[in-house]
């Protein structure tokens, strides 16, 4: 008979504890999945009051959901437009560099929080919730995925020797298999996985060993 109380009282005290930590994941994963939303929205708010500053005529005979429809299409015809013209311009140089990743990843205001070492093969750069990443050069996307270090993550395929790895996002806008420009924006700062402050988690590869971007890139740009 003890040994059916002690037994039961141990199974009592295992569903408990996975209990509690069942639920500990949980609320870990509505905080992420809450701060991603937040995230998100606040960029989308950022576009439109951008879509609008640029558009400030009121259209005339259109109602409101067509004023917003016909600003949109505007405005992305614009990024187009500029898209190609950079492209034309990109053309005239060396094809080769189209897929080096020598840009910094995020778009605005940053500071170096933490710089290549052996123990930290990557660069970090902190900058507010929120702010752009781009794709430091053009190729294929690798993976998009959640790690429970790096939070979000996306790694991309140059398409030479090159692989690049971007950390810690609040959100990311693709998916696996994907193809990309350089410069084209992949996803928005965030404090995803282990991270005690907003900040971009920077690798880059060459044939698959980690090397210090400092050598690729002048962030004093």
């Amino acid at each position: 008979m003890k040994y059916l109380i002690v037994v039961l009282l141990v199974l009592v005290l295992v569903i408990t504890t996975w209990f509690y930590m069942e639920n500990v994941r949980l609320k870990k994963v509505i905080a992420a999945q809450e701060e991603e939303l937040d995230v998100s929205t606040k960029y989308i708010q950022q576009l439109n009051k951008k879509i609008m500053d640029e558009h400030k005529s009121e259209l005339p005979n259109k109602t409101g959901d067509e004023k917003i429809r016909e600003l949109m299409n505007d405005y992305m015809d614009e990024q187009h437009k500029k898209a190609n013209e950079d492209l034309d311009k990109a053309v005239k140089f060396d094809e080769k560099f189209k897929y080096e990743p020598d840009i910094i990843p995020v778009k605005g205001d940053f500071a170096i929080s933490q710089k290549f070492s052996e123990k930290h093969m990557a660069i970090d750069l902190a900058a507010p919730t929120g702010t752009e990443v781009v794709a430091a050069a053009a190729g294929e996307i690798l993976s998009v995925y959640n790690d429970e270090i790096f939070g979000n993550v996306i790694m991309i395929d140059h398409l030479n020797k090159y692989t690049t790895l971007y950390a810690h996002l609040a959100t990311t806008f693709f998916v696996s298999n994907s193809t990309v420009e350089k410069g084209e924006t992949i996803g928005l700062v965030g404090n995803t996985g282990n991270s005690s402050a907003p900040h971009l988690h920077y690798e880059i590869m060459v044939d698959g060993i980690n090397v210090d971007p400092e050598e690729y890139i002048d962030f004093k740009k």
